[in-house]
């Protein structure tokens, strides 16, 4: 074999494993429970797996330096398309919700590359949507509900000086004591009283001194007020509940909220909330800033069934109590969205 053979054949040999390694998904782990390294370690996987479809950028750091990454999932086109806005772990303790989110961008972005993906509709909903997924919106919590204070060891005393309300797994808040779902400027901050209502920094029920006190939920406030997504699912856990509308914005939708949520309840077997009633109770989440101040759709989702306790679910039932559950429930939002927003385009076009 000649020279120039051997270098063709070695170059055929390198694309195909190339090609053979860059076929297969990431592989969430079922029964692990993530740390932030590992999903860190997820988020650069599927940079290299699904060039052409994510890109990966840090949309900004915590109170405690910590990376918040943020992945857009599309396609080029010369249309607009639809921006959608995913987020999980805004909650420290609750470990499932970012796994959920991350085992469903490896999923569904294997589904763009493979016709063996389970989301047959993955190409179509990118053509209409750009996706954008913030799979760790509190790292700091995060490590401090999992005691991992590497890369965070010169923080743990002002951590230890916070009010702790059980053991450090459950902890709910930020690195400096704030519960980041009660901290967004919705226009209810000032009558917001929760039932864990805390004065002082504290693992959870403090909801800061103002505003978007803490760098957190102002990187993503303000990262709304620049996307305005047409529909946000915040996952949180535990309930199997959706919390989907309030007083104070319901009747905007027209209905549209209420259908969409129904055929998601419905097919994932999930409870609706109320319409909720009082500000005092419902202000200052996430999803509440969406509907108030950017009058576009957001969702509260809890996965995971409740068990009236604090403590979260063991790592390894996380696909029998949420995967085999709600695996499909965001294709059936946006698949649904699709269907009924020719009805009501008139509320987000001009």
């Amino acid at each position: 074999m000649s020279i120039k053979q051997r270098i063709l054949m070695l170059f055929l040999l390198v694309s195909f494993l190339s090609l053979t390694q860059k076929n297969r998904k990431v592989g969430i782990e079922d029964s692990a429970r993530y740390s932030l390294a590992m999903s860190y370690e997820a988020i650069v996987d599927m940079l290299y797996l699904y060039e052409p479809f994510v890109d990966i950028s840090v949309l900004g750091y915590s109170e405690f330096g910590q990376s918040i990454p943020l992945l857009k999932i599309s396609t080029k086109s010369a249309l607009k398309k639809k921006p959608i806005l995913i987020v999980g772990n805004l909650h420290a303790r609750e470990f499932y919700s970012s796994k959920f989110v991350l085992k469903f961008c490896d999923e569904f972005l294997y589904s763009l590359i493979s016709q063996a993906g389970i989301y047959e509709s993955a190409n179509s909903i990118i053509d209409e949507y750009d996706l954008y997924v913030i799979p760790v919106a509190n790292p700091d919590g995060l490590k401090i509900a999992q005691e991992d204070w590497d890369g965070i060891e010169t923080y743990q005393p002002s951590v230890d000086s916070i009010k702790r309300i059980g053991p450090y797994s459950d902890w709910k808040a930020n690195g400096i004591g704030i519960d980041l779902n009660n901290n967004f400027d919705d226009g209810n901050f000032e009558v917001k009283h929760g039932h864990l209502f805390e004065e002082d920094p504290a693992s959870q029920g403090h909801k800061g001194a103002f505003p978007c006190e803490a760098k957190e939920a102002r990187i993503i406030q303000d990262f709304v007020d620049t996307l305005v997504p047409l529909l946000t699912l915040s996952y949180h856990t535990k309930g199997d509940v959706l919390f989907w509308a309030d007083r104070g914005t319901h009747s905007y939708f027209n209905g549209l909220d209420e259908k969409l949520n129904t055929k998601v309840a419905n097919a994932c077997g999930f409870k609706m909330a109320r319409v909720s009633r009082n500000p005092r109770d419902y202000g200052a989440g996430l999803e509440n800033y969406i509907r108030s101040k950017t009058k576009r759709l957001g969702v509260c989702v809890e996965l995971s069934p409740p068990n009236d306790m604090v403590e979260q679910h063991p790592a390894n039932m996380f696909k029998s109590l949420v995967w085999d559950k709600c695996k499909n429930m965001p294709i059936i939002y946006l698949e649904e969205l699709s269907r009924l927003y020719p009805k009501y385009k008139y509320l987000f076009e001009p």
